[in-house]
């Protein structure tokens, strides 16, 4: 149960998902629906910290390339509100600097979002992670 707000998910399994391009990743939010995960969103660093602290989600899939801000100052913030937030990187982008300044700066795995759409392949290995 939510401290916050008395709701119950029956698995217990929840997702954050933050993106300022929600619409483009509909495989991603179906996987987890069809596999019994409550999906919250987020286009913004205001919509993820107001998110986070309401739902305190169990995975949060967060894109480093947002509009207004960094995925990085994201990142930075929910490890200050939930230092042990499971994070997972989604990024068009596939640069091995930035994926290993996220790891250090909290992030447990990447997915380039060309291949979040080949689900479950992409996640299932995090997902392992990110449950246990």
């Amino acid at each position: 149960m939510n401290r916050k707000t008395g709701r119950v998910n029956p698995t217990g399994k929840s997702v954050l998902l933050i993106d300022d391009e929600i619409d483009t990743l509909r495989e991603i939010i179906d996987f987890f629906k069809n596999n019994g995960w409550k999906i919250s969103t987020a286009t913004d660093e205001k919509e993820a910290i107001l998110e986070l602290e309401r739902v305190m989600p169990s995975l949060v899939l967060l894109d480093l390339v947002l509009e207004k801000e960094s995925g990085f100052e994201v990142l930075t913030q929910i490890k200050k509100i939930s230092p042990k937030a499971k994070v997972i990187i989604i990024s068009k982008y596939f640069d091995y600097e930035l994926i290993k300044q996220a790891m250090k700066a909290g992030a447990m795995g990447f997915v380039q979002k060309a291949d979040a759409n080949k689900l479950p392949s992409g996640f299932t290995s995090l997902l392992k992670g990110a449950t246990a």
